[in-house]
C-alpha cells in the first residue's frame, strides 16, 4: 500500500485527503487516501458519481447537525481513468459518503474525452482551482498514445496534464509513502517515505526530430550579457530525436526543509539519492542538501538516533 502527495508552494504539505471519522468504527478511522502521479491506459468512460458538471468548494470540518457527518476539508478532486478511477469510484460511495458530506468539493473531469471536448480548459481550470485551495486529489490520468487518440475517436493528443499541474503550483516534489493501517501486516515494519524532485526534467522538455547536421543549445541571459553555447555536439545519424530540458535549482532548499521535516516526524534516516557522478549537473543538487542537512538537521537526526544506521552521516 502506498499514498503519492505533490507538494509545493501552493500548500507547504498538500495531504490531498486525510480524515478522522464521527465514530471510531469507521472504516475511514485510520485510513489516508492520496493519489499516484502515474499514467494509465483506458477508455473506461468517466464516473457518473460525479457528474462533470458539478462543482465544489471549500468548507469546514466539523458533523453537520442535521447528517451527522463530517464536512469534507477544502479539496480539489481531479478524476481520472482505468482500474483507480473505477476503484476510487466505490472507495468515495461507500466509505467517504456515508461519513463525510461533500458537497463542497470542487470537481474537475480530466479523462480523455472531458480534456478533448474542452480543449483542455479543464485542465487549466482545476490548476486555477488547485492555486486557491491548496489541497488536492488526483486520481492517475492518460497521457494518449498515437493509436489511443484514434482508438477513442479524439482530436489530438493531449501532453501529460501532471507537468502542467506542477509548474502551475510550482511543485517542488512528489511524496510516496507507505500506509501503515491497523490489522494489516506488511513486509516491514517503519513507514518508508520517498520524495522526489519535480520541477523541469523531461516533463516540461523540448525536442524535435532531425537529420544529420550540428545541434547548438545556446543560453541567452535576463541581463543583457553575452549569449553562451551550453552544448554543441555533431550529430551524423540520419534519424535523431533532439531533447531540450533544464532542472531549476533554486527550489531545492524547499525541498530539502520539507523532507527532512517529515524523516524526523516519522522518525525516519534520510537519504539523498543522485547519479552525480555521471551526471555532473545533480551536483548542485546534492550539495544543497547537504549543507543544509549538516547545519540545521544533523545534530536533531543525532539525537534521535536515526544515523546509526547509515554511518553517522
Amino acid at each position: 500500500l502506498a499514498s503519492s502527495r505533490f507538494a509545493g508552494n501552493v500548500s507547504k504539505r498538500s495531504v490531498v485527503f486525510t480524515s478522522s471519522s464521527p465514530s471510531s468504527s469507521s472504516p475511514l478511522s485510520s485510513l489516508l487516501l492520496s493519489s499516484s502521479w502515474k499514467a494509465t491506459a483506458s477508455t473506461v468512460a468517466p464516473s457518473t458519481l460525479f457528474p462533470t458538471s458539478q462543482r465544489f468548494s471549500s468548507s469546514t470540518s466539523s458533523p453537520t447537525p442535521t447528517t451527522n457527518k463530517v464536512v469534507a476539508p477544502p479539496m480539489v478532486y481531479i478524476a481520472g481513468e482505468e482500474m483507480t478511477h473505477y476503484a476510487m469510484n466505490i472507495i468515495v460511495d461507500q466509505w467517504v459518503k456515508p461519513y463525510f458530506d461533500t458537497s463542497q468539493w470542487q470537481y474537475f473531469d480530466l479523462s480523455c474525452k472531458s480534456r478533448d471536448e474542452t480543449n483542455d480548459q479543464v485542465l487549466m481550470d482545476a490548476v486555477e482551482a488547485g492555486k486557491v485551495v491548496g489541497a488536492i486529489f488526483k486520481e492517475p490520468t492518460i497521457t494518449p498514445s498515437a493509436l489511443q487518440v484514434k482508438e477513442m475517436g479524439l482530436s489530438k493528443s493531449f501532453g501529460s496534464p501532471n507537468g502542467a499541474m506542477r509548474r502551475g503550483w510550482n511543485g517542488i516534489t512528489i511524496s510516496r509513502d507507505t500506509i501503515h493501517i491497523d490489522g494489516i501486516e506488511l513486509g516491514y515494519k517503519n513507514r518508508v517515505l520517498f520524495e522526489r524532485h519535480a520541477v523541469g526534467g523531461e516533463y516540461s522538455a523540448g525536442w524535435n526530430t532531425v537529420g544529420k547536421g550540428t545541434l547548438i543549445t545556446n543560453y541567452i541571459p535576463d541581463d543583457g550579457s553575452d549569449p553562451i553555447i551550453v552544448d554543441k555536439r555533431d550529430l551524423t545519424d540520419d534519424h535523431n530525436v533532439a531533447v531540450i530540458y533544464h532542472n531549476p535549482y533554486d527550489n531545492i532548499k524547499d525541498l530539502a526543509y520539507y523532507f527532512f521535516d517529515r524523516c524526523l516526524e516519522s522518525n525516519v534516516t534520510p537519504y539523498i539519492v543522485t547519479k552525480k557522478t555521471v551526471f555532473k549537473w545533480q551536483e548542485g543538487f546534492w550539495e544543497t542538501m547537504k549543507d543544509i542537512f549538516d547545519k540545521e538537521y544533523k545534530e536533531q537526526f543525532t539525537k534521535a538516533g536515526l544515523l546509526e544506521r547509515s554511518g553517522g552521516e
